[in-house]
């Protein structure tokens, strides 16, 4: 299990890694602010000094444990828990990313997650840069994290507005390329995945900028408002680049149907002139005797002619009827 302790002080900060809960020397005195990032842990038992220390609810504990959560925000007065979740970029295929939870008390926020998150780091990294960034209060560093989440589904989402743009050109080729139904799908599966998780999210934003929770700064409320209207934007986005996807999945099923008549339509034409050639070999496939043709010395050019004939009318006709 790793723990990294990064402490706000009026005029400096302190990071440390720590080997144990036990380890941490901090107590609230409302001039240090506090936050503890805690990954690579087993069970809920790994985490139990922690909630003791911090009074953490059992059941948000459990909830840091069992991954696959829906977004979420819960208030149990001495400090709120969120649940936040990422997404993974494999390639052009998203899948779904680590669960991030999140303990926001009145000097402290504590982030918990099983594996490493680069929004964490990035967060971090700005704040070490510059610490005025936070004001000193851990609700500014909670806006920093829920920004760098909402900023890489914002990231993924244009990604895919751009593969969408590629593909709305392919399904006007005549053939369309034989991949993009692939792309098509994969547009759609990503924009799926990215509006679940944000849905969710924007409902725990939308709580966070009406400033419904006392143990959010009242001036960190109107950053929370800014989130929540990029997320707003983003699902707006992804509606309409659904609509987008759901227009190239229509315009490519009728391209490919389009080409399957016209296919079908040949071998109709090619069927026709056979069945014509079909009845002229079989008039002289006749087991009679009595056919003066059979031993005439030209009748073997003559139905060569002939049968070049049908070919010729048959095709000329077919052209004129637009059928070729």
């Amino acid at each position: 299990m790793k723990i990294l302790s990064l402490k706000l002080h009026p005029t400096n900060f302190e990071k440390d890694a720590l080997s144990s809960f036990e380890s941490l020397q901090w107590a609230p005195n409302g001039n240090t602010i506090l936050w503890l990032d805690v990954s690579e842990y087993e069970e809920i038992t790994d985490l139990q000094i922690l909630g003791e220390k911090f009074g953490l609810h059992p059941l948000a504990l459990d909830d840091c444990v069992h991954a696959r959560q829906r977004p979420k925000i819960d208030d149990f007065k001495e400090n709120l828990f969120l649940i936040c979740r990422t997404i993974l970029h494999q390639g052009k295929q998203y899948t779904e990313g680590q669960q991030l939870g999140i303990f926001k008390g009145k000097d402290y926020l504590i982030t918990v997650h099983k594996e490493h998150i680069p929004q964490l780091d990035t967060v971090l990294e700005e704040i070490m840069r510059k610490p005025e960034l936070v004001e000193r209060s851990s609700s500014f560093i909670l806006y920093r994290i829920i920004d760098a989440v909402v900023d890489d589904f914002e990231d993924a989402v244009k990604t895919v507005e751009e593969m969408e743009c590629v593909v709305g050109n392919d399904v006007l080729q005549n053939p369309p390329p034989k991949n993009v139904l692939d792309l098509i799908y994969t547009d759609r599966s990503n924009l799926l995945l990215v509006s679940r998780f944000l849905r969710s999210q924007s409902h725990v934003l939308h709580h966070l900028a009406k400033g419904d929770y006392q143990l959010i700064n009242s001036k960190a409320a109107a950053y929370f408002r800014d989130i929540y209207d990029h997320t707003v934007r983003t699902l707006e986005r992804i509606d309409s680049l659904m609509d987008m996807n759901m227009g190239s999945l229509s315009i490519c099923s009728t391209s490919v149907g389009s080409r399957m008549n016209e296919i079908i339509r040949l071998l109709t034409v090619i069927s026709t002139i056979g069945v014509l050639l079909t009845v002229l070999v079989g008039w002289y496939g006749m087991n009679f005797t009595a056919m003066p043709e059979i031993d005439w010395f030209y009748g073997y050019a003559v139905v060569a002619f002939v049968a070049i004939a049908i070919i010729a009318v048959a095709v000329l006709l077919f052209k004129r009827k637009g059928w070729l």
